[in-house]
């Protein structure tokens, strides 16, 4: 576990995984988002509204991104590439099959 200085607000100690651990934080994060675009997506597809479908799929890789940097800035183990390329992979992957799934809404 990092190491926080008393002075960190809520957020931030949330970010370095103080309260629940790194991983479990960030995937509870991911999670959440892709629950999200799950349901606001199969709806677009669903009514045939492809733009915003578009820009949901641009916001889920950009959070997607963002979390991988949460995980770079926080991790503390001995190889933080391979753990970040393997997450990255994970990510990559449940964000396809997510997509896949809202466009069987069609």
């Amino acid at each position: 576990m990092v190491e926080s200085n008393t002075n960190d607000n809520f957020l931030q100690r949330l970010i370095h995984g103080h309260y629940f651990g790194l991983a479990q934080t960030y995937w509870a994060l991911y999670l959440i988002v892709a629950a999200i675009f799950f349901v606001v997506g199969s709806v677009l597809v669903a009514d045939r509204n492809w733009p915003p479908y578009i820009a949901l799929i641009l916001a889920l890789v950009g959070w997607s991104f963002l979390l991988l940097l949460g995980v770079d800035k926080g991790y503390r183990g001995s190889d933080p590439g391979k753990a970040l390329a393997r997450i990255a992979m994970l990510f990559l992957l449940l964000n396809l099959t997510n997509i896949l799934a809202t466009l069987s809404f069609i």
